[in-house]
Protein backbone atom coordinates (compact mmCIF):
# COMPACT_ATOMS: atom_id res chain seq x y z
CA UNK A 1 0.00 0.00 0.00
CA UNK A 2 3.24 2.38 0.62
CA UNK A 3 4.14 1.56 -2.96
CA UNK A 4 1.05 2.84 -4.24
CA UNK A 5 0.77 6.08 -2.30
CA UNK A 6 3.85 6.77 -2.79
CA UNK A 7 3.02 6.28 -6.58
CA UNK A 8 0.52 8.38 -7.03
CA UNK A 9 2.61 11.06 -4.95
CA UNK A 10 5.37 11.21 -7.39
CA UNK A 11 2.46 11.02 -10.60
CA UNK A 12 0.64 13.91 -8.87
CA UNK A 13 3.98 16.14 -8.60
CA UNK A 14 4.87 14.74 -11.73
CA UNK A 15 1.49 16.32 -13.44
CA UNK A 16 1.73 20.00 -11.43
CA UNK A 17 5.58 20.36 -12.72
CA UNK A 18 4.74 19.51 -16.58
CA UNK A 19 1.28 21.79 -16.17
CA UNK A 20 3.21 24.72 -14.19
CA UNK A 21 5.83 25.20 -16.95
CA UNK A 22 3.15 25.32 -19.26
CA UNK A 23 1.73 28.29 -17.25
CA UNK A 24 2.44 31.79 -18.15
CA UNK A 25 2.91 33.84 -15.25
CA UNK A 26 0.38 37.14 -14.66
CA UNK A 27 3.60 39.72 -15.10
CA UNK A 28 4.52 37.96 -18.50
CA UNK A 29 0.78 37.16 -19.61
CA UNK A 30 0.32 41.34 -19.05
CA UNK A 31 3.44 42.70 -20.68
CA UNK A 32 2.43 40.04 -23.47
CA UNK A 33 -0.90 41.83 -23.79
CA UNK A 34 1.12 45.19 -23.90
CA UNK A 35 3.33 43.98 -26.64
CA UNK A 36 -0.10 43.03 -28.56
CA UNK A 37 -2.00 46.61 -27.83
CA UNK A 38 1.04 48.30 -28.73
CA UNK A 39 1.97 46.13 -31.79
CA UNK A 40 -1.68 47.08 -33.17
CA UNK A 41 -1.65 51.01 -32.01
CA UNK A 42 1.10 51.38 -34.09
CA UNK A 43 0.24 49.57 -37.11
CA UNK A 44 -3.22 51.51 -37.34
CA UNK A 45 -1.85 54.72 -36.71
CA UNK A 46 1.19 53.91 -39.73
CA UNK A 47 4.19 54.63 -37.42
CA UNK A 48 6.30 52.30 -38.49
CA UNK A 49 9.33 53.24 -36.33
CA UNK A 50 7.65 52.35 -33.99
CA UNK A 51 6.15 49.02 -35.25
CA UNK A 52 9.10 47.85 -36.32
CA UNK A 53 10.48 47.59 -32.88
CA UNK A 54 7.76 45.60 -31.66
CA UNK A 55 9.32 42.09 -33.92
CA UNK A 56 12.14 39.62 -33.96
CA UNK A 57 13.05 40.66 -37.50
CA UNK A 58 14.70 37.30 -38.32
CA UNK A 59 13.55 35.18 -41.38
CA UNK A 60 11.47 33.46 -39.53
CA UNK A 61 9.02 36.81 -38.88
CA UNK A 62 5.96 35.33 -40.47
CA UNK A 63 2.75 37.82 -40.75
CA UNK A 64 -0.84 37.22 -42.11
CA UNK A 65 -3.91 39.06 -41.88
CA UNK A 66 -6.86 40.17 -44.20
CA UNK A 67 -6.65 43.68 -44.36
CA UNK A 68 -8.67 46.10 -46.20
CA UNK A 69 -10.12 43.11 -48.82
CA UNK A 70 -6.72 41.87 -49.04
CA UNK A 71 -4.35 38.75 -47.89
CA UNK A 72 -1.25 39.58 -46.56
CA UNK A 73 0.92 36.82 -46.64
CA UNK A 74 5.10 37.77 -45.66
CA UNK A 75 7.48 35.41 -44.38
CA UNK A 76 10.52 36.31 -43.32
CA UNK A 77 11.27 39.92 -41.82
CA UNK A 78 13.07 41.10 -45.43
CA UNK A 79 9.62 40.40 -46.87
CA UNK A 80 7.33 41.99 -44.22
CA UNK A 81 9.28 44.81 -43.93
CA UNK A 82 9.10 46.10 -47.35
CA UNK A 83 5.74 45.13 -47.71
CA UNK A 84 5.18 47.86 -44.43
CA UNK A 85 7.26 50.20 -45.24
CA UNK A 86 5.14 50.92 -48.76
CA UNK A 87 1.90 50.18 -46.31
CA UNK A 88 2.75 52.53 -43.87
CA UNK A 89 3.43 55.03 -46.40
CA UNK A 90 -0.02 54.89 -48.09
CA UNK A 91 -3.75 56.03 -47.60
CA UNK A 92 -5.35 57.60 -44.52
CA UNK A 93 -3.19 58.31 -41.59
CA UNK A 94 -3.83 57.86 -38.18
CA UNK A 95 -6.68 55.59 -38.18
CA UNK A 96 -7.75 55.26 -34.48
CA UNK A 97 -10.12 52.19 -34.20
CA UNK A 98 -10.37 50.86 -31.10
CA UNK A 99 -10.50 47.03 -30.04
CA UNK A 100 -11.21 44.46 -27.45
CA UNK A 101 -9.93 41.56 -26.98
CA UNK A 102 -12.05 38.35 -25.44
CA UNK A 103 -11.20 34.67 -24.91
CA UNK A 104 -6.89 35.11 -24.58
CA UNK A 105 -5.35 31.84 -23.99
CA UNK A 106 -1.82 31.53 -23.44
CA UNK A 107 0.58 28.26 -23.88
CA UNK A 108 3.68 28.30 -23.39
CA UNK A 109 5.86 26.47 -25.75
CA UNK A 110 8.83 26.77 -24.39
CA UNK A 111 10.82 28.88 -21.54
CA UNK A 112 11.50 31.57 -24.06
CA UNK A 113 8.32 31.02 -26.39
CA UNK A 114 4.69 31.73 -25.73
CA UNK A 115 1.60 30.96 -28.06
CA UNK A 116 -1.41 33.55 -27.78
CA UNK A 117 -4.81 33.16 -29.01
CA UNK A 118 -7.95 35.72 -28.98
CA UNK A 119 -10.98 36.62 -30.74
CA UNK A 120 -10.44 40.83 -31.58
CA UNK A 121 -13.76 42.88 -32.07
CA UNK A 122 -12.32 46.43 -34.26
CA UNK A 123 -14.50 49.35 -34.08
CA UNK A 124 -13.98 52.29 -36.46
CA UNK A 125 -16.14 54.54 -38.16
CA UNK A 126 -19.14 53.21 -36.22
CA UNK A 127 -18.29 49.49 -38.13
CA UNK A 128 -17.29 46.60 -36.13
CA UNK A 129 -14.96 43.68 -37.69
CA UNK A 130 -14.38 40.46 -35.34
CA UNK A 131 -11.29 38.31 -36.22
CA UNK A 132 -9.85 35.60 -34.59
CA UNK A 133 -6.00 35.97 -33.82
CA UNK A 134 -2.95 34.46 -33.48
CA UNK A 135 0.78 35.75 -31.93
CA UNK A 136 3.57 33.34 -31.03
CA UNK A 137 6.17 35.89 -28.97
CA UNK A 138 10.06 34.95 -27.98
CA UNK A 139 11.66 36.80 -25.32
CA UNK A 140 14.53 38.28 -26.14
CA UNK A 141 17.15 39.77 -23.93
CA UNK A 142 13.96 40.15 -20.95
CA UNK A 143 11.75 41.63 -23.42
CA UNK A 144 8.90 40.21 -25.71
CA UNK A 145 9.42 40.21 -29.49
CA UNK A 146 6.67 38.78 -32.00
CA UNK A 147 7.68 36.23 -34.25
CA UNK A 148 4.22 35.43 -35.96
CA UNK A 149 1.02 37.70 -36.12
CA UNK A 150 -2.08 35.87 -38.19
CA UNK A 151 -5.50 37.55 -38.41
CA UNK A 152 -8.29 36.03 -39.77
CA UNK A 153 -11.86 37.14 -40.09
CA UNK A 154 -13.94 35.62 -37.88
CA UNK A 155 -16.90 35.15 -40.18
CA UNK A 156 -16.45 34.29 -43.91
CA UNK A 157 -19.55 37.40 -44.60
CA UNK A 158 -16.27 39.62 -43.88
CA UNK A 159 -14.93 38.02 -46.92
CA UNK A 160 -15.03 39.55 -50.24
CA UNK A 161 -13.55 36.20 -52.33
CA UNK A 162 -12.14 33.13 -51.68
CA UNK A 163 -9.10 32.65 -53.40
CA UNK A 164 -8.43 29.77 -56.24
CA UNK A 165 -6.87 26.32 -55.31
CA UNK A 166 -4.15 26.11 -57.74
CA UNK A 167 -4.61 23.26 -59.69
CA UNK A 168 -2.06 21.30 -58.58
CA UNK A 169 -3.23 21.50 -54.92
CA UNK A 170 -6.69 20.05 -55.10
CA UNK A 171 -7.21 16.14 -54.45
CA UNK A 172 -9.40 14.42 -56.41
CA UNK A 173 -12.54 13.64 -55.72
CA UNK A 174 -13.75 9.92 -55.38
CA UNK A 175 -15.74 10.10 -58.74
CA UNK A 176 -12.37 10.95 -60.88
CA UNK A 177 -10.59 8.25 -58.45
CA UNK A 178 -12.83 6.02 -59.82
CA UNK A 179 -12.20 6.74 -63.57
CA UNK A 180 -9.15 6.04 -63.27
Amino acid sequence: MKTLGFLCVTLLLFVSTVTAQNTVSPEDQSKIKQLIADETKAFYAKDYETWMTLYRQTPQTYFAQYEKGQLIVKDGWDALSTWATTWFNEGKKGAKPTFAREKTNFRKVNPTYVWVTFKQIKTLDGKKETSQELRIVELIKGEWKMVNHTSMPASTSSVKEELPIPEKDKKPSAKSEKKQ
